[in-house]
């Protein structure tokens, strides 16, 4: 039953991505919290929802610009983290987000293969459409949209729940067989959190940004030093 959930939120996402809406609820920091909540787990949702937006922050459907499918690897790094986590009665924890970033995230890069097919097929639609309307066919013209929206839902609605089911398959036995992993996988989760703040900083392309990140950098690190020694 997870898994069709999973591939609901997935498929109306990459719809709402770029076919319709268009309000932002893909983006990562509104979808992982979403796909969290769906399948039992809010929390561990809003775990990954910062990381994976700030790592993908670049990413964004703008003219005919085609970049990763961010909605697609978010989906499954959260349904396979909260999956894996209910595995292990644990929920989502930093080991299992980075472990199933690790496994799931590459499907956002499969996901951008999927769009230049999807972009193709939409030619291919439109140009029936067009032919619809020259023979007053407006039903037929009207349903060659939902032809368009078809796709994208149909391909994440797929893919989506099969990256996730990989992570709920291999993290568990993974973190039983090597306990020892769990605080090196930690400070994994911390170190790619840091990374995605260093690659939404890049993506802001503004020249004060990396001021501002280096200087924000400093200030947490300054107050986690102190707190440390407070302790």
């Amino acid at each position: 039953m997870g898994y069709l959930v999973l591939g609901l939120v997935a498929g109306l996402a990459a719809v709402e991505r770029k076919g319709f809406l268009q309000a932002m609820l893909s983006r990562p920091i509104a979808l992982a919290p979403v796909a969290g909540w769906a399948l039992g787990d809010a929390a561990g949702g809003l775990l990954l929802a910062p990381p994976l937006e700030l790592f993908w922050l670049g990413a964004v459907n703008l003219g005919a610009a085609l970049p990763v499918h961010e909605a697609l690897g978010t989906a499954a790094i959260t349904g396979g983290a909260v999956l894996a986590g209910r595995a292990l009665g644990a929920g989502v924890t930093p080991e299992i987000g980075i472990l199933a970033v690790l496994v799931a995230a590459p499907v956002a890069l499969l996901g951008r293969k999927a769009d230049r097919l999807v972009e193709g097929w939409n030619e291919r639609i439109a140009l029936h459409a067009e032919a619809a309307l020259a023979g007053h066919h407006l039903r037929e013209a009207v349903r060659c949209n939902l032809y368009g929206l078809a796709a994208p839902f149909a391909i994440a609605a797929v893919l989506a729940p099969l990256a996730a089911a990989v992570a709920a398959v291999v993290i568990p036995p993974l973190l039983r067989a090597a306990p020892d992993a769990a605080g090196p996988l930690q400070v994994g989760f911390f170190a790619f959190a840091a990374f995605a703040c260093a690659s939404g900083a890049k993506a802001l392309r503004a020249r004060a940004a990396p001021r501002w990140f280096f200087a924000a950098g400093a200030v947490v690190a300054a107050a986690g030093l102190a707190v440390g020694r407070l302790r």
